[in-house]
């Protein structure tokens, strides 16, 4: 079983490090893909909360954020209720490439819940402990 957690992990790096096409002629890499993500999901959201969501720095943020500006993804524009506070929003292009992403985890994600729905409520629960667990790991390497 750690093996297959191991492999996993090493397949998600590999494939992080390539960027491929999410319904548009860019190139984009996982970090912008799932930037998008939260973009779209959101609406309208600032540095800090992507931050926040994603688990990385506002630095991070900004470095994403500009390749996304630099490829017609993203929207920048000042808050009308707060001064200092931009708001993130997704162009058309980026909308398209957001609804892309979506279909594909949806399609994972149905094939998932259907192994997890066979699954007792004790067997769940032992899974989730053990991602709690490699998450925590995670987080004190």
């Amino acid at each position: 079983m750690f093996e297959s957690i191991y492999r996993l992990i090493n397949k998600y790096n590999q494939k992080s490090r390539v960027a491929k096409h999410y319904g548009t002629e860019d190139l984009l890499y996982s970090a912008e893909v799932h930037m998008i993500e939260i973009i779209g999901s959101e609406e309208r959201i600032t540095t800090t909360k992507l931050a926040e969501i994603l688990g990385i720095t506002k630095g991070a943020v900004s470095q994403i954020t500009r390749k996304l500006l630099m490829k017609d993804m993203i929207l920048k524009e000042a808050s009308k209720e707060k001064n200092n506070e931009v708001l993130i929003s997704l162009t058309e292009k980026g909308r398209t490439v957001f609804l892309y992403h979506r279909n594909m985890h949806n399609e994972m994600f149905n094939k998932l819940n259907m192994i997890l729905d066979e699954l007792p409520e004790e067997s769940k629960k032992a899974m989730k402990r053990m991602i709690r667990v490699i998450e925590e790991s995670f987080d004190e390497m």
